[in-house]
Formats: structure tokens, C-alpha cells, sequence
């Protein structure tokens, strides 16, 4: 456990966090709703920083993020609150957070392909499977795979057919490490251990430098496909399409193991890749999570929204506040599940 990959995390959660509160502070306050309180970390309050447009800004000892405490945020006899807004009003608050997070993870995204592009063309060795013959074979992880049997490897489809053509065989496969050619013998198993594969290795992209323009493009396509993978990923779950044991949620601990690896990573190619891409995908699954239709939630609140929309009269406060009440406590109770599940029982990383 580094320092580093602890003030990494802290920081990048902590930041994701804040982001997606500001998002909603920047919405309230351009559309005429007051802000109580904008905090930076979550109570206990340690200290208020200022006062500016009658908004608090404290703060708090835990430093992870901040958040918003709106004016009459389940209370519609507050003037200028929330809940007292009108309808696209409320809607657009609440969605502004869950968007800037979507707007963070383009960021992210596009600032790791600005570092590092994907090459589809060539195909880079990212791990090895410990008593595998691609570790009996000296295979090393960061090897670029050029060929099998003189075969010349153009891709991930390449190599596996190439691959599965001789199974059981011995086989010459050719690699470039730190710059040098390099050629090693191996059999590909005809049976491997579930979820290893013949050779035992595990397959990624070399990477390429890109101007900006091109890093935005792929940054943006790579936002839009994370964020359709999420939502989908319910049903892909329930159709089959997604093995269960994939559908892993991860808490803090999960999150921490992730970010070391991928610093790990990063610092052996001296490009933070994987950081980036990562910070993308939690950025993606807060948006997400947080739009989720359930009571303490954005989308919970949205939902209400949906329904005075439908109904054409708003829900009493009392039970809105109550369902969110109870959501709150059952989020906490979850997250206390998902946490120690972390620790129960930890998430496999190649290595």
C-alpha cells in the first residue's frame, strides 16, 4: 500500500464527488434556487470559509467531496427552495450532477487518449496467469505479440486463431520487448483452467500518441459507450448476456485495490492510462448510480418529479420526505454489505 495510490484515491474520489455536487450548485443558482450550504467534505463542520449570495461554504472534517444543501429541498412553502421550483426547474437540478460527472469522465477519458491511443493493429501482453505455459515460456507482461509461426499477428482476432489452430502443439511466437526481437517456444493447452485461456496470458493494446483533436474524438465515443454499457447492464445481467459473478459492485476498498493496480501499471509505462481510464468509468458509474429511480437518490427525487407530472399533483412532502428517508438508510445499509464484501472477499486484478 502506497501513500501515493492512498492520496490518488482520496483526492480522485473526493474530486468526482465534489464535481458532481458543484454541478448541482452551478444548475440552482443560474436558475434562481437558493443554496443553503455548498460544503468541501461531508460533516462534521469544521469551520465556515465564507458567505457569499446568502450560501454558506463550510468545511468538514471527512475529505472526501462536498455536497449541497439547497433552500427547501422537501419543502414547497420555502420560496425560492427547491421543492418550490417549478417542474423543469427541479428536473434540471437534479440532473446537473449526474451530467457533470458525465462531463468529468469525458474529460478523463480524452486526457488518457491524449496520453495513450489505443493501437487495434498490435496487440500487447497486460498479464500473465501464474503456472501458465506463457509463463513457463518467459512471456513477460508489456510484450508486443508480432507473430505465430512466422504467422504476422494484425490483431486480437489474429493471434487467437493463430493460437487455436495449434492446440497442443509447440509453437514459436514472436514478441518485441523493449524494443528487441525476441522469439520463445510454448504448447497452447487443449483444456485450460477456466477463464485462462490456452497460453495463459492476458491481452491489451499498445498505445500511440494523438493531437487533441483526435484524443476528444475517441474520448467522446469511449463516454457514450461506458455510459450505454452501464444502463444496459441491468439487463444484460438478467438476460445472460453477463455472467453473475461479473456483476461485481464494488466499494471503497474494491475501488482503493483498482486504483493500485492501475497506478502500478501506469508507473512501469511512465503514462497514467489506466488511472485515467478508470477515474472515466467510476465518473460514468456515479452518473449512473445516481440516476437510478430509487428514493435518496437524483432519480428518486426525478421520480417524484415523473409522477406529480403524471398524476398532475405533487406527492405530500411528508411521505416524499419519509420514502427518501428510508432509501437513505437502505443505500447505507447496502453500502456497508459492499464494503465488506471488498474485504470478505477481495477482487481478483491480473497482475
Amino acid at each position: 500500500m502506497q501513500v501515493t495510490d492512498i492520496v490518488v484515491f482520496v483526492l480522485v474520489i473526493g474530486g468526482l464527488i465534489f464535481g458532481h455536487e458543484f454541478g448541482h450548485f452551478v444548475a440552482a443558482r443560474a436558475l434562481g434556487v437558493e443554496v443553503d450550504e455548498f460544503g468541501l467534505g461531508f460533516p462534521p463542520r469544521l469551520a465556515t470559509l465564507f458567505t457569499a449570495g446568502r450560501t454558506r461554504f463550510t468545511l468538514n472534517a471527512i475529505p472526501l467531496g462536498g455536497f449541497v444543501r439547497p433552500a427547501g429541498e422537501d419543502d414547497p412553502d420555502v420560496l425560492g427552495g427547491l421543492a418550490s421550483a417549478r417542474k423543469p426547474v427541479r428536473a434540471t437540478v437534479l440532473l446537473a450532477g449526474p451530467a457533470a460527472n458525465v462531463f468529468l469522465a469525458f474529460v478523463a477519458f480524452a486526457a488518457a487518449f491524449k496520453f495513450a491511443a489505443p493501437d487495434p493493429d498490435r496487440v500487447l501482453i497486460t498479464g500473465i496467469v501464474a503456472g501458465s505455459p506463457g509463463e513457463a515460456a518467459g512471456l513477460e507482461r508489456g510484450d508486443i505479440v508480432t507473430a505465430v509461426e512466422g504467422q504476422v499477428v494484425t490483431g486480437f482476432d489474429s493471434l487467437q486463431q493463430a493460437i487455436a489452430a495449434r492446440l497442443g502443439q509447440p509453437v514459436a511466437i514472436e514478441v518485441i520487448r523493449e524494443g528487441k526481437p525476441l522469439t520463445v517456444q510454448l504448447t497452447p493447452r487443449l483444456n485450460p483452467p477456466e477463464g485462462e485461456g490456452p497460453v495463459g496470458i492476458t491481452l491489451g493494446y499498445p498505445t500511440r500518441q494523438v493531437a487533441w483533436p483526435e484524443a476528444i474524438t475517441i474520448g467522446l465515443q469511449s463516454t457514450i459507450m461506458q455510459f450505454n454499457e452501464l444502463v444496459h447492464f441491468p439487463g444484460n445481467v438478467l438476460s445472460g448476456a453477463v455472467a453473475p459473478e461479473e456483476a461485481r459492485v464494488s466499494g471503497l476498498k474494491g475501488m482503493y485495490d483498482m486504483f493500485s493496480w492501475a497506478g502500478e501499471v501506469d508507473r512501469s509505462s511512465q503514462r497514467p492510462f489506466l488511472t485515467l481510464n478508470l477515474i472515466g468509468v467510476i465518473s460514468i458509474g456515479l452518473a449512473v448510480a445516481n440516476l437510478l429511480p430509487f428514493p435518496a437518490l437524483d432519480g428518486g427525487r426525478l421520480m417524484f418529479v415523473a409522477i406529480e407530472t403524471l398524476i398532475g399533483r405533487r406527492v405530500s412532502p411528508r411521505y416524499e420526505g419519509l420514502a427518501h428517508a428510508v432509501g437513505f438508510a437502505i443505500l447505507l445499509a447496502l453500502m456497508v454489505y459492499v464494503n465488506f464484501q471488498d474485504f470478505a472477499n477481495p477482487i481478483v486484478l491480473p497482475r
